[in-house]
């Protein structure tokens, strides 16, 4: 059975603005190397799909980006939506594109392009098995990895074996697959706390995995509407009326997360146990968390001088920025704007984007 990489690089990454802007957000930074979170992305996947395997949903607005970025996709590896739905628009948008070109069925892997991943050969590992097992199962199989510190900004799944099994290369796709008891989105402190010290949650990846068939009954199922304006959308494919009607379709389509939309309700949901070290970036604490620390458990980047400073993420950009005597801040800068805070309140830099969304202050989203 052919399987599909589907990354899904629409996303606005408000949580690392300044830098992440809409014009150009998170997945297309150069953050790690010289090379974009997106591009960082694809060249994990090459070494499992072909280029003709993988196909990457982004915006029109971001479409001639993602195209620089990935030069050696062709057209028809980018699906394009007219504007962003969130993942589980997404999602639906590429299973039906999937759908139209494929007679036979066909397991769909999903990718956010916004991670960062070590230790790849342990990744390539547990994705194939992912696969592997969906390909075989009528369930929809999640990619986890033990959590190392309790996250407020990070998704958990509990899984029924309380037995952490971490996969190695003597392991079965049915013998890695453990039953999801639940979901859990974001918790408060004190969740996630109790979380990690009960040992049976790990952290969500947003990746996984999943026959296109099994896939669509759970949209039909779970989420009736987006099924509807899908099905009213596949009767334009190959036709000048496609691209206005999925402009139209698309605006009736709930602004919702597959993770709500239909993990956390779909029955026959599983995860596999990944052994490699992972990071969704969701703020500048996790740039923080990545970064090597000096003697004062600083990061600093650029010009920075810092004087009786500790414990502190500074990302300068053309100017020099100067501390004294503090302790515990997130400082990032960059042409037009800067970022202050306390350390360990990254996630808060989103309601700093929604203030410019209400205020319309355009030039600095």
């Amino acid at each position: 059975m052919k399987t599909f990489a589907v990354i899904l690089a629409g996303g606005g990454g408000v949580r690392l603005w300044p830098h992440s802007r809409e014009h150009k957000p998170k997945q297309f930074l150069t953050l790690f190397g010289n090379k974009s979170l997106l591009q960082h992305t694809y060249e994990r996947l090459r070494e499992t799909y072909a280029r003709e395997e993988i196909m990457v949903v982004t915006s029109q607005q971001l479409r001639a980006l993602a195209g620089e970025q990935l030069r050696e996709l062709r057209e028809e590896n980018f699906i394009i939506e007219p504007f962003g739905r969130n993942t589980a628009a997404a999602i639906g948008l590429a299973l039906i594109t999937l759908q139209h070109r494929m007679e036979e069925e066909f397991t769909m892997a999903v990718f956010p392009a916004d991670h960062i991943i070590s230790n790849v050969r342990d990744f390539i590992y547990a994705s194939s098995l992912c696969a592997e097992t969906a390909a075989i199962t009528d369930g929809i199989i999640s990619l986890g990895v033990p959590p190392t510190r309790p996250d407020t900004g990070l998704g958990y799944i509990q899984a029924f074996d309380e037995t952490p099994r971490v996969v190695d290369a003597f392991t079965s796709p049915l013998q890695a697959m453990r039953k999801v008891l639940t979901f859990a989105e974001k918790p408060d402190i004190e969740t996630a706390i109790r979380f990690v010290n009960s040992g049976d949650f790990l952290w969500n990846t947003g990746m996984f995995f999943a026959r296109g068939s099994v896939l669509w009954h759970s949209f039909e199922e779970f989420m009736p509407d987006h099924a509807h304006v899908l099905r009213l959308l596949q009767k334009h494919f190959g036709k000048d009326s496609y691209d206005s009607t999925l402009a139209m379709l698309y605006r009736q389509m709930k602004s919702i997360s597959i993770d709500y939309g239909i993990m956390e309700k779909a029955r026959s949901s599983y995860v596999v146990e990944g052994a490699f070290d992972w990071s969704d970036l969701a703020s500048w604490d996790s740039m923080y968390q990545l970064a090597a620390k000096d003697a004062a458990d600083n990061v600093l980047e650029g010009e920075v001088i810092a004087v009786n400073v500790s414990n502190s993420y500074v990302k300068a950009g053309k100017r020099l920025v100067t501390l004294v005597d503090i302790d515990d801040v997130l400082v990032v800068d960059s042409d037009d704007a800067v970022i202050i805070c306390r350390l360990g309140h990254g996630q808060s830099v989103k309601d700093v984007v929604d203030f410019l969304r209400r205020k319309q202050m355009k030039d600095f989203l």
